[in-house]
């Protein structure tokens, strides 16, 4: 103990009195803090007893520090009280008594068990599914009336939501898959250049991008970039109440906010996969050209003659059905927004990750589909 921070002493009544000797103030709150715990666990007393005769400043860490020492005693069954001190610390304790929790031992270290922990996590997930489900429901029920003729198609919003999702997308999908068929080419040259087999760069590329990359690289672009968009749009409408005026209005929400998102997404997104596979082999055929001592014609003829007909329409598939979950994951979890500003970037952030996750996981679905049926 340091006499100099804390003067410590104890009375006939078990009662422990601490008296405090500098100001409570942020330069002391973290020593005071150490001191005053070894004290009480030194100690244990029925009730401490503050004495802060010689404390003649105090500020919002002193308070803090208080607050920390009155739940420490609570959740150990010591009653603290408070006494002395000038005006400067009666009017900190007048804080601290008006913000004081008004909540039992048990209730402020209680920690739940794991069990339950786990349980809760099941039972949120499981909620999380149902909605999904019924939203689900929701869209295929407005895309039949859209079939049927029940509804009119908003072309205006969707042509807006291509051009936001699709073509101003183009830039950084063309970056990223040229870039990234630059490296493969690169990586694969290494090998094959040992056994002559420059040309093989452009098969590898050809299905790689065709069939794989390209849809996947698309969809990542676009979980990250316009499955964040809708969720934040959509949320940003939810807190402000917008969502529920339309609805109050009349308006159905999913016909009205989601399909167009969706519609969009969905038109763009194998355009776009496309778009990623060219640009991959484009990037290959630069190292093809300035590495590997190929034409453009022979490099281009590889690529012909490797791929066919449902390679392409495997990626446009992929595309397809990867725009289709993003914008569906996006809109959903714009949907569930809450109230507060926080709850939109939780939003946002969740479908970020949901979509990664559905990306994932449906390219494996995929291509367990496509192997048992040889396609």
């Amino acid at each position: 103990m340091d006499p100099a921070i804390l003067e410590i002493s104890s009375t006939a009544d078990g009662e422990l009195i601490l008296t405090p000797k500098v100001p409570l103030n942020e330069q002391m709150v973290q020593r005071l803090w150490r001191e005053i715990r070894q004290a009480l666990a030194q100690h244990p007393p029925k009730q401490a007893v503050f004495d802060f005769r010689e404390v003649h400043a105090m500020d919002s860490a002193g308070l803090a520090l208080l607050l920390v020492v009155q739940g420490y005693c609570r959740a150990r069954g010591i009653v603290v009280r408070h006494q002395g001190g000038g005006a400067n610390v009666t009017r900190f304790l007048g804080f601290l008594d008006a913000t004081a929790p008004a909540v039992g031992p048990a209730e402020i270290h209680h920690r739940e068990h794991w069990v339950a922990r786990l349980g809760g996590a099941f039972w949120e997930n499981l909620l999380d599914a149902r909605e999904m489900v019924s939203f689900s429901g929701s869209v295929v029920t407005a895309m039949a009336r859209l079939f049927t003729g029940a509804r009119r198609f908003r072309w205006r919003e969707t042509l807006y939501y291509v051009e936001m999702c699709g073509a101003n997308a183009m830039p950084i999908i063309s970056l990223i898959s040229f870039l990234m068929g630059l490296t493969m080419a690169f990586q694969a040259a290494v090998q094959l250049r040992q056994f002559g087999a420059n040309i093989f760069v452009a098969d590898m590329l050809s299905l790689a991008f065709t069939r794989e990359l390209g849809p996947i690289l698309t969809a990542i672009i676009l979980a990250g970039r316009s499955g964040s968009a809708f969720a934040a749009e959509i949320g940003t409408m939810k807190v402000n109440e917008e969502v529920d005026a339309l609805t109050v209005m009349g308006f159905d929400i999913t016909e009205f906010l989601v399909m167009p998102k969706i519609y969009a997404l969905g038109l763009a997104g194998p355009l776009l996969a496309c778009l990623s596979s060219w640009m991959g082999l484009a990037g290959g055929l630069v190292v093809g050209v300035i590495g590997l001592d190929l034409t453009v014609g022979s490099f281009m003829q590889e690529a012909y003659d490797i791929l066919n007909l449902s390679d392409v329409l495997t990626g446009l598939v992929k595309g397809f059905a990867f725009s289709i979950l993003i914008a569906a994951v996006g809109c959903l979890r714009g949907l569930q927004t809450g109230q507060g500003a926080d709850s939109v970037g939780r939003q946002t952030t969740s479908a970020v990750v949901s979509g990664l996750f559905l990306i994932i996981f449906a390219d494996a679905i995929f291509t367990v589909i496509f192997h048992v049926f040889d396609w």
